[in-house]
């Protein structure tokens, strides 16, 4: 997502331009586009130049059968920072509010594979390297996959879970952990969930995306390569006015 900014950070010596990015993460087909948290206002007690490598936040990812993820925590189960379970089937669901959500295009990569295509951030671009997002006739009368596709970067804060550990989870409000993250949905995943975020915003999120509570499970498909697992994410009515003033203090991108 790129929300890259330049801020000037004060000190009593010199000022220091401070731009604050955080990758989610970077490959070798990477563009180099990042994601960001905000570093704002003066400090005088940091001082350098904050760059993209210097500022992340967590990642939250839905495991599936094929992947490093799926054999650690196993398939269909949303996990955090790859370190814990959030949710898994049986447990009630997980409570987020989206931050802020950015559309992009990422390259086809193959199924399972946990390395990510290039990604860039407009169809133009996508068209310029001879690429395209919808299904063609093949040559062969077959249907041919595109070999882009659209995918959302989302911004949100989430709750910690009952019972979950929450030395990952640094702020606190009326008695509940929550942490900032990043969840890239892609693929089956921006098809399920990208659109109904998307959605939201244009409807009865008019005011923000701050303004509205989700909760989020995972569900089973069956595709022609075999059984994957998507996120689900349904409203669940709107932020009160209090936590909106706690949200605005947890991340300010």
């Amino acid at each position: 997502m790129k929300l890259s900014f330049a801020d000037k950070v004060k000190t009593a010596e010199t000022p220091v331009e401070a731009v604050a990015v955080m990758k989610p993460e970077t490959t070798a087909h990477s563009t180099g586009s990042g994601q960001a948290v905000a570093v704002r206002g003066q400090y005088d007690d940091l001082q350098g130049e904050i760059g993209g490598d210097d500022l992340i936040l967590p990642r939250i990812n839905l495991t599936q059968k094929v992947g490093d993820l799926g054999d650690q925590f196993g398939p269909g189960v949303i996990a955090f920072q790859k370190e814990m379970v959030l949710w898994k089937e049986g447990q009630a669901p997980l409570n987020l509010v989206i931050l802020h959500a950015q559309k992009r295009y990422q390259e086809s990569t193959e199924f399972g594979s946990d390395e990510m295509g290039q990604v860039v951030d407009t169809l133009e671009e996508v068209k310029s390297q001879g690429g395209w997002i919808e299904w063609r006739d093949g040559e062969d009368g077959k249907r041919q996959a595109p070999p882009w596709a659209p995918r959302l970067d989302v911004v949100c804060v989430v709750e910690a879970p009952e019972g979950a550990d929450t030395s990952l989870f640094p702020f606190q409000f009326n008695g509940k952990a929550y942490a900032t993250a990043v969840w890239t949905l892609s693929k089956s995943a921006f098809t399920s969930a990208g659109r109904a975020v998307l959605t939201a915003r244009a409807t009865f999120l008019r005011d923000g995306y701050r303004t509205g509570l989700w909760q989020v499970t995972a569900g089973k498909r069956q595709g022609p390569k075999g059984i994957y697992f998507v996120p689900c994410f349904r409203a669940n009515g709107k932020t009160p006015e209090a936590f909106r003033e706690f949200l605005s203090g947890v991340y300010a991108g």
